[in-house]
């Protein structure tokens, strides 16, 4: 099988447009986290409205949020225009299938890293292999300091300080079919949200031959 690993991507605390993360780590569900990529990927121009919503509470570079705390952003509303343009353009996609080993897998980063680690580590393949096997390609987001499924989902989509916008092409790749999710606390920016993708994935203990990548994706 040809294997198309996708790159691996950070959304740092200094380019978040999310409010102040929560001091919980239960109050992001994997569930959620991939329902809400989900409506993204499947109605791109209607979330688009989240975002341009936004837009109003921007003074420069800073995204001021209720009770006027101020979060500073690397680009401001250009970023936000970006994906607005981008939603309104995208065409929908089928929807991701939520994967409970691969959500093991990413709580299993998180936890590691409530210390206040940073970053994907020396091999997150493995960890997306611990419970199952994953086919086709694979990828990771890793986002800190939101505190919903909303906010962790828009700040990859808007990508704010990356150019390439590297979070959002993982959430919007057609080759994606499975992902997994996890979101814990962390010592330094206060919430870690880890999220795997892969094209095809066999949870282990299934009896089935690895689930084939639709070709016409």
């Amino acid at each position: 099988m040809n294997r198309l690993v996708a790159p691996l991507f950070l959304s740092i605390l200094s380019a978040s447009f999310a409010c102040a993360a929560s001091k919980n780590g239960d109050g992001v569900s994997a569930a959620a986290l991939v329902r809400e990529m989900n409506l993204a990927r499947e109605n791109p121009a209607a979330y688009a409205q989240y975002i341009e919503d936004m837009r109003a509470s921007f003074n420069g570079r800073c995204y001021v949020l209720p009770g006027h705390t101020r979060v500073f952003t690397k680009e401001g509303v250009h970023a936000l225009d970006d994906a607005i343009r981008f939603l309104h353009h995208a065409r929908p996609m089928q929807p991701l299938t939520l994967s409970a080993g691969m959500s093991k897998g990413a709580a299993d980063h998180c936890a590691e890293q409530a210390g206040g680690g940073f970053g994907h580590g020396n091999n997150p393949s493995s960890r997306i292999s611990r419970y199952g096997a994953w086919g086709a390609s694979w990828g990771e987001n890793i986002a800190y300091g939101k505190n919903t499924a909303r906010d962790i989902v828009i700040a990859l989509i808007i990508d704010d300080g990356q150019p390439a916008r590297k979070h959002r092409k993982n959430i919007f790749n057609s080759s994606f079919n499975f992902a997994g999710a996890a979101y814990g606390p962390h010592a330094r920016f206060g919430s870690v949200c880890t999220t795997d993708f892969a094209g095809a994935y066999t949870e282990r203990g299934q009896s089935a031959a690895l689930i084939a990548v639709n070709s016409e994706r």
